[in-house]
């Protein structure tokens, strides 16, 4: 399902703790800071792929001339483990076609644009689509019960259900792919080779555990099993006939079938990737049925959402708007109508509608720009959203649209730390004369003059929450250049403090980043280096000595436990002192040092309140390998608006 895919998410909002160099703490965790950024700076890198432009779009298409380097980089995430193809159109023919990657793994052709491929949930829109193309032949009513529409053994338990709630996943039903401890995907997993019949899989659904109809959205394949049964009994014929009769014939969608039930169409189709696991042509997946069993080609997707738009699939221009008639799905900017998703956008954008499924397909239609968007990645661990984001944007220039451009991004966050802990020391010194605790503020602006290139702007500063007046304010510029899924940071800070004299310092570093994605799970694995120019600090205690030097490995990791609302972020760090943290001799004299510094963890907790809010909690623990200060646990908690 879609999933927060109307929030558009700047790049390099950071606290001074976690700036463009990624220290430890932040209102954003590192990973995530990480991944932003990278979107910041574009998926955009420049690569060719197969593609088509008609020939009258070519003046128009300086905004699509980068759709090939992007569809490469996406299908580059799969490693050889998926294929993928886009089609865009509007209401006079084709805008962009592309192809990239493999068809069927390592070692197989290349993917083309006419290839088929599985588009799983995509199904629940064609099931949807007949479903309300009964309705208007008077057949079923919306408001009928499962035990009017079907004979008892089916409706067993499912009675007083009606088609309108099966149509909005608001039955309360459970979804059988989450039977985790009843059975189904237990013998799913052990009979790779069993076909599936509707009743069967009906039969795992009964053992759940359900909720009460009517009264909050659940998404569950469950409903759409109970719909194509009920097209089968409506029309007395088998599913795969009724959509072929009622929608693929009169649409010309010759490329489509619903697998193990008709004979492949066209060419050979594409696999669908779960990881390495290949999951076509395996007779288990005939769970899918009329929920996620249809195969199909871009042009056939594109005919079915044209057919919905131009009203050749229903009798009554108010039937479409019966389908798009949403009900809230617990996130943001998203609802679900009847076997279709509304998904708002950003900027007065208008909204997209349609259905995307596992495996990454896509079929959208976006009524303000005029555009149909149909594709695949063929792998479920990537993101097909970053191939149409860039259509949408406030002004329409000629013919099409031009891509979005978001050359500055701007945040604010402000936030408290128990311990103001920097680079193995406590700043507000450990003898508690400046407190424990400091509260902050963070302004971040950054400028992306090209697609891979960013500069940043971080202004940072704070006020020991009590004890002595403790007050710090710090610059930070930074230059990152964007390489694939590895960044590139170089950057100078300035440090100014009062506690209770004047001191400042200089400061050159640089940094490495690395993005690995392992299924849900994002890690971020860093180094990086900062040099101080001077002067000393003022007591030989604080951040660094001139001429000394930081070193410090990190790994930082991104784990979704709430849809895109809720994460855990994980992170690790070591710190190298090469004569950077000072020690005070009995005499008062600063001894500096060099080796192991310390070893950092820590956990935080990012909820996404909105569309432009965060709000974090999260909590470290220090341990010291030198003495420099006592091994110890700190935490804090902050809050951000991004521009």
């Amino acid at each position: 399902m879609v999933t927060d895919r109307s929030i558009s998410v700047p790049g390099g909002k950071q606290s001074r703790k976690n700036h463009w160099h990624m220290q430890e703490g932040s209102c954003m965790t590192t990973s995530l800071n990480i991944r932003c950024h990278l979107r910041l700076l574009g998926f955009f890198l420049s690569a060719s792929g197969l593609f088509v432009l008609p020939q009258r779009a070519q003046a128009e298409s300086d905004h699509l001339e980068k759709l090939p380097g992007l569809l490469k980089r996406l299908t580059e995430k799969n490693h050889g483990y998926g294929g993928g193809v886009l089609r865009v159109s509007d209401s006079r023919g084709l805008v962009w076609e592309g192809a990239d990657g493999l068809v069927a793994g390592p070692g197989s052709a290349p993917m083309q644009t006419d290839t088929p491929f599985e588009i799983a949930s995509i199904t629940k829109m064609v099931t949807a689509v007949t479903i309300l193309k009964l309705v208007e032949e008077g057949k079923i009513r919306l408001d009928s019960r499962v035990e009017d529409l079907l004979p008892a053994e089916l409706a067993k338990g499912f009675g007083n259900i009606t088609l309108e709630q099966l149509l909005t996943h608001t039955s309360g039903l459970p979804d059988y792919w989450d039977d985790k401890s009843r059975g189904f995907l237990r013998t799913f997993r052990a009979e790779p080779g069993r076909m599936w019949k509707p009743g069967d899989i009906l039969s795992y659904a009964r053992a759940m555990p359900a909720r009460p109809a009517g009264k909050k959205f659940q998404y569950a394949d469950t409903n759409y099993v109970l719909l194509g049964l009920i097209i089968e009994q409506a029309t007395k014929q088998p599913l795969h006939r009724a959509f072929r009769e009622m929608i693929f014939d009169p649409l010309g969608m010759n490329d489509t079938w619903l697998t193990y039930r008709e004979n492949p169409r066209g060419c050979a189709p594409s696999h669908r990737f779960e990881g390495k696991e290949d999951l076509h042509a395996v007779p288990r997946q005939s769970a899918d049925w009329a929920g996620g069993g249809l195969m199909s080609t871009t042009r056939d997707l594109e005919r079915l959402l044209r057919g919905m738009v131009e009203g050749r699939l229903f009798q009554r221009a108010a039937t479409l708007d019966l389908m798009r008639r949403a009900v809230p799905v617990g996130e943001e900017g998203i609802t679900y109508g009847k076997g279709v998703y509304r998904v708002e956008l950003d900027h007065s954008q208008g909204e997209l509608w349609g259905h995307d499924g596992h495996g990454n397909s896509f079929a959208y239609y976006w009524p303000e720009g005029g555009l149909f968007f149909t594709g695949t990645l063929n792998q479920t661990q990537n993101d097909w959203w970053p191939l149409v984001k860039p259509f949408f944007t406030k002004s329409r220039v000629g013919f099409g649209f031009q891509e979005e451009s978001r050359k500055f991004d701007a945040a604010i966050s402000t936030g408290w730390d128990s311990l103001y802990m920097f680079r193995g020391v406590n700043a507000l010194r450990g003898d508690g004369k400046y407190g424990n605790g400091i509260a902050w503020t963070d302004v971040n602006l950054a400028w992306n003059p090209g697609e891979n290139d960013a500069f940043t702007v971080d202004l940072w500063n704070c006020f020991a929450t009590r004890g002595d007046a403790y007050r710090e304010f710090d610059l930070n510029l930074a230059y990152t250049r964007s390489l694939g899924n590895l960044s590139l940071a170089c950057g100078y800070s300035f440090y100014y403090g009062y506690a209770p004299q004047n001191f400042f310092s200089h400061e050159l570093g640089a940094m490495a980043t690395y993005e690995i994605e392992a299924g849900p799970l994002t890690l971020a694995p860093s180094l990086g280096y900062f040099f101080n120019i001077g002067p000393d600090s003022a007591d030989g205690q604080g951040f660094s000595k001139a001429a000394s030097g930081f070193l410090q490995l990190r790994l930082d990791g991104h784990l979704p436990v709430y849809r895109d609302i809720i994460a855990l972020e994980p992170w690790g760090a070591l710190g190298v002192s090469f004569q950077y943290n000072t020690k005070t001799a009995p005499d008062g004299e600063p001894v500096p040092f060099s080796g192991a510094n310390n070893l950092e963890w820590g956990v935080s907790i990012p909820v996404k309140i909105t569309a432009n809010w965060t709000v974090s909690a999260y909590s470290r623990a220090f341990t010291s390998l030198n003495g420099t200060n006592p091994d110890t646990f700190w935490g804090g908690a902050s809050i951000l608006l991004a521009f």
